[in-house]
C-alpha cells in the first residue's frame, strides 16, 4: 500500500511498498497511487507530450500502465534528468540522495512527487483522498502551507516541457 514517508530533508513525500511496472509485484494500492501521479501529471496546458492511451485509477499495471511510465521516463531523460528508462516505479529507500544504490540514478518516484508537486499541487495534496494510503511514521499530511518541501537546488523540469 503507498504511503506517507519523510526524509530528513523533506518534510513528506508518497512512497510505495512494492515496485510498480514491468516485471513488478504491482499491488493493487501502490499502482493506483503511481497511475493517480501519472495522470494528473499530464492535465493543463503544460501536457503537450501526454502518452497515449487513457490512463485509469485502477490498480491494475497493463500496457497502458507500462507505457505512461516508460513515457515519463524517457521525457526525464530528454530534458536532461538522470532516470532509469526501465519502465518501472521503485520503492525510495535512499532518502539521503533520492537516488538508487545499484542504477545511480534519481528514483523515479522521486521525480513523479517532485513534478506532481510542481504541476498540479492541488492533485498532489489531494492525493490522500482520491488513494488508500498509510502512514506509518504518523507524517503530517501534506499541507499548502508548505512552500516547495523539495528545496532540490537543479529543480526537474515540468512534465510536458521536457
Amino acid at each position: 500500500m503507498g504511503f506517507i514517508d519523510s526524509a530528513p530533508e523533506q518534510p513528506y513525500f508518497y512512497n510505495v511498498v512494492h515496485a510498480v511496472g514491468a516485471n513488478c509485484p504491482n499491488q493493487r494500492d501502490d499502482v493506483m497511487m503511481v497511475q493517480y501521479m501519472l495522470r494528473n501529471q499530464y492535465v493543463g496546458e503544460k501536457a503537450v507530450l501526454k502518452p497515449s492511451g487513457e490512463m485509469k485509477v485502477d490498480g491494475i499495471c497493463g500496457p497502458i500502465t507500462i507505457n505512461w511510465i516508460l513515457t515519463y521516463q524517457k521525457q526525464l531523460r530528454m530534458g536532461g534528468n538522470s532516470v532509469l528508462i526501465d519502465g518501472r516505479v521503485d520503492r525510495i529507500r535512499n532518502t539521503s540522495t533520492f537516488m538508487g544504490s545499484i542504477s545511480k540514478t534519481r528514483y523515479t518516484l522521486y521525480s513523479l512527487n517532485y513534478t506532481l508537486w510542481e504541476t498540479n499541487n492541488k492533485a498532489y495534496m489531494e492525493l490522500p483522498m482520491h488513494v488508500p494510503l498509510s502512514n506509518p511514521a504518523n507524517v503530517p499530511p501534506p499541507s499548502n502551507d508548505v512552500v516547495n518541501p523539495w528545496g532540490y537546488s537543479e529543480p526537474v523540469p515540468a512534465t510536458g516541457g521536457i
